[in-house]
């Protein structure tokens, strides 16, 4: 949990939401700022083209390359300061505040300056007020957000009253606006009564939603702790059950050997049977209380360590000779195919060993006498697979999706009987080979056998023969 808080308080830097926190305002500037340099390569061609492509007369070109060199060096200015905030400088949470404060102040400014150039009131780029309101409204708190449209609707309503009343030269290039005659007192009083409610309408909706996101995410956040706070209460009830276990069972199920092996043989029949069942329980108990303990360190994370290069080659070979003996009581053969020139992988060994081992002993248990079980390995797309075929009864279709599911077993019977187990083995394989950023699969046939496997990402492509 200690790790996760800290994940998180390093992406989130002190600010109660994700939408203000440091890391995602210095990125937002950053695409701004990229966008803003499109704007400039934007004014300086669209300005060319109007004028001698498309035809627009009386158009100030001199006077916007004058504007684009301005936003450019502006823009370039805030693009240093960033970016030397990448490079180590640090620049604060209240210092980028301060510069998304400036640029959008300035990119009102520069917009207005734009329609001056264009039209003024009359002008077609009026709309991205708009733009810049909710650019503000997704990343400001309320209040600032109608400062800012407050601001530019003053900086608008500047622009169309020197027009009205000729304090400033009006640009009126023909072909860029409907037409070219002086406005009007009526007209200037309906453009700047729209805009003033557009002004309003989107800084409330646009900040509504924003709040709502920011409402919303810390909800998320809420409960984002408190399942990290019950996945490690689970793990440590995990920690405690086996602590408390292991030992008791492990005792349990060599006494009973013991006394399996003590046995005079003129022992009734019945009380051999009691003892060789509650020797298979409590072995059953043993293996639970070992599926719970490698959920346990799966779940902790603090193998990570002792990772190093595997070879499945090697876990194969040696797997096929640690139950090879076990397999020939049961009437199986054990083969093995192993691809000579395997890469490795990078893993705890005894995380992969124990995916193994609960495929081979799954193999073993649902293969009647007579069977072959074998350990095959290849690799593909950048892949290494180990895979476990067995001529075994097969899982019915319906059970298949479910069958890496925690406490999840398939009805099958090997001989008329049902093989012991709780149905942990699979998804703990699961786990062991997505800790790895691995898959599991399975493709099986009723009474004719299965094949499980999991692959895993290739890193070391050296060939260990």
């Amino acid at each position: 949990m200690k790790m996760v808080q800290a994940r998180r308080q390093t992406l989130l830097d002190g600010s109660p939401s994700f939408l203000i926190s440091p890391r995602f305002l210095r990125a937002r500037l950053l695409v701004y700022a990229f966008a803003r340099f499109a704007v400039v390569a934007a004014i300086i061609a669209g300005a060319w083209f109007a004028a001698y492509v498309v035809g627009i007369e009386e158009l100030p070109i001199l006077g916007l390359h004058v504007l684009a060199a301005c936003l450019f060096l502006f823009n370039l200015g805030v693009f240093i300061l960033l970016y030397w905030g990448l490079l180590g400088v640090d620049v604060s949470h209240w210092r980028l505040m301060l510069i998304m404060h400036v640029t959008i102040n300035l990119d009102f400014v520069f917009l207005t300056a734009a329609l001056w150039l264009v039209g003024g009131a009359a002008s077609p780029f009026a709309s991205f007020y708009i733009l810049h309101i909710i650019l503000a409204a997704m990343l400001l708190p309320r209040e600032a957000v109608f400062y800012h449209a407050l601001f530019g609707y003053l900086l608008f309503a500047g622009l169309v009253l020197s027009q009205l009343f000729e304090l400033a030269p009006v640009f009126m290039p023909a072909g860029a606006i409907v037409s070219d005659v002086p406005i009007s007192g009526r007209y200037a009083l309906t453009v700047l009564t729209v805009q003033a409610i557009l002004f309003t309408v989107t800084t409330l909706l646009v900040s509504e939603i924003a709040t709502a996101l920011k409402k919303g995410e810390r909800a998320l956040s809420a409960l984002n702790e408190e399942l990290v706070h019950l996945s490690e209460m689970r793990r440590d009830f995990l920690h405690i059950v086996v602590h408390n276990l292991k030992a008791p069972a492990a005792a349990a199920t060599m006494l009973l050997e013991v006394v399996e092996t003590l046995w005079q043989h003129d022992t009734p029949e019945n009380v051999r049977t009691a003892v060789a069942r509650a020797r298979i329980r409590t072995q059953d108990l043993s293996n639970l209380v070992h599926d719970i303990q490698n959920l346990a360190v799966l779940e902790s994370g603090a193998l990570r360590n002792e990772e190093q290069s595997v070879n499945l080659n090697d876990i194969a070979r040696d797997l096929a000779q640690a139950y090879e003996e076990p397999a020939a009581q049961k009437g199986q053969r054990m083969e093995v195919t192993l691809e000579p020139s395997l890469p490795d992988i990078h893993a705890v060994p005894r995380l992969i060993r124990e995916a193994a081992v609960n495929y081979v002993t799954n193999a073993m248990k649902y293969t009647p006498e007579g069977g072959r079980i074998t350990l095959r390995t290849r690799s593909e797309n950048d892949e290494v697979i180990f895979e476990v075929l067995d001529t075994g009864v097969g899982i019915a279709p319906e059970y298949l999706s479910r069958l890496f599911g925690e406490f999840v077993r398939a009805p099958s019977y090997v001989s008329g009987q049902r093989p012991t187990g709780v149905g942990l083995g699979l998804s703990i394989v699961k786990r062991i080979v997505e800790y790895y950023n691995g898959r599991v699969y399975v493709n099986s046939e009723v009474d004719k056998g299965s094949v499980f496997g999991f692959a895993l990402p290739a890193v070391l492509w050296t060939p260990n023969i």
